[in-house]
């Protein structure tokens, strides 16, 4: 049983032996320095600062482009399918 279960670490668990070191050269550490919080300054997003409204506005400018470069690539006989995509995906 020992050696059934010596036979299977073997085939998942491999040792091996660095001949060298990976590293050659001596790396000199570099002083850190510290980043003082008062330097960084804090990021709005332009979808924290929007109204619902603009959401909106923009939902729906993205569902007109996206139907209108569909229909100059596929026809105005793909229309209907354009729109039923862009309600499921945008």
């Amino acid at each position: 049983m020992n050696k059934i279960l010596a036979w299977l670490k073997s085939l998942f668990i491999k040792e091996t032996i660095m001949s060298e070191p990976l590293v050659d050269a001596v790396v000199d550490p570099q002083p850190v320095t510290e980043i003082s919080t008062t330097e960084i300054q804090p990021v709005e997003t332009a979808a924290a600062v929007q109204s619902p409204l603009e959401d909106a506005k923009s939902a729906f400018s993205k569902f007109v482009a996206f139907v209108e470069h569909g229909i100059e690539k596929l026809g105005s006989e793909a229309e209907a399918e354009l729109v039923t995509l862009a309600k499921k995906y945008l």
